[in-house]
C-alpha cells in the first residue's frame, strides 16, 4: 500500500509484538478480563469513529478532506482496529480456556460460542470487503489524480462500505450483548 510509510508497517508490527506479549497466558484472570474490555472499547470505538469521520468528510466534497479521510481510516484500522481485534479474541481465548470450559465452551452452543462466531463474520467482513473498499476509496480520492471530485468508482466503494460496515459493526454489538449477558442457551 503505497499510502503507508515503510516506517509505519514496522510500528505497526511492534505493537502487534506488544499486544500479543501482553495477552501471554502467563498472566491472571483479572488481567485478561481488563484486556479483553479495552480490547472491545478500542475495537468498537475506532469502527463506529471512523464511519462517522468518513460520512462527515464526504459531505463536504472536497476530495483532499475526503482522501485525508479514507486514508487516515485506513491508519486507524492498523492502529486500532487490529490491535483491539487481538485484544478481544487473544485474551477472550485464554479466558475461555482459564474459566469457561475450554474448547467444550467454544463447541456446544453457548454465548461464548455464539459472541465467537459473531465477531468471526465481522472480521471476515472487514477483511474481504471492507479493506478492499477502503484501498479502492483511497486510490479514487487521489487528489492528484482527482482534482475536482471523485470519480463514481469511489461513490461505489463508499456505498459499499457503509452497507458492509454496518453490518460489521452490528455484529460485534450483539458480540458484545452477549459478553455482557452471557444467555443461557439450550
Amino acid at each position: 500500500m503505497r499510502y503507508i510509510h515503510r516506517n509505519e508497517w514496522l510500528a505497526y508490527g511492534f505493537l502487534i509484538v506488544a499486544v500479543l506479549a501482553v495477552s501471554l497466558p502467563l498472566y491472571p484472570y483479572r488481567w485478561h478480563t481488563f484486556l479483553h474490555i479495552t480490547g472491545a472499547v478500542v475495537f468498537l470505538g475506532n469502527i463506529i469513529v471512523t464511519a462517522a469521520w468518513m460520512l462527515m468528510a464526504d459531505r463536504t466534497r472536497s476530495v483532499s478532506v475526503i482522501h485525508f479521510s479514507a486514508r487516515a481510516v485506513m491508519r486507524a484500522d492498523l492502529l486500532f482496529t487490529l490491535p483491539g481485534v487481538l485484544l478481544v479474541l487473544v485474551n477472550g481465548l485464554v479466558m475461555v480456556f482459564d474459566r469457561w470450559g475450554g474448547r467444550d465452551a467454544l463447541y456446544q452452543l453457548s454465548w461464548i460460542s455464539a459472541a465467537l462466531w459473531l465477531f468471526t463474520a465481522s472480521g471476515v467482513i472487514w477483511v474481504a470487503i471492507l479493506i478492499p473498499a477502503q484501498h479502492r476509496m483511497v486510490v479514487f480520492s487521489d487528489p492528484s489524480d482527482y482534482p475536482d471530485s471523485p470519480p463514481s468508482e469511489f461513490s461505489s466503494a463508499l456505498r459499499r462500505w457503509y452497507f458492509w460496515g454496518a453490518l460489521a459493526i452490528a455484529l460485534p454489538l450483539c458480540s458484545l450483548y452477549l459478553m455482557v449477558n452471557k444467555p443461557f442457551f439450550g
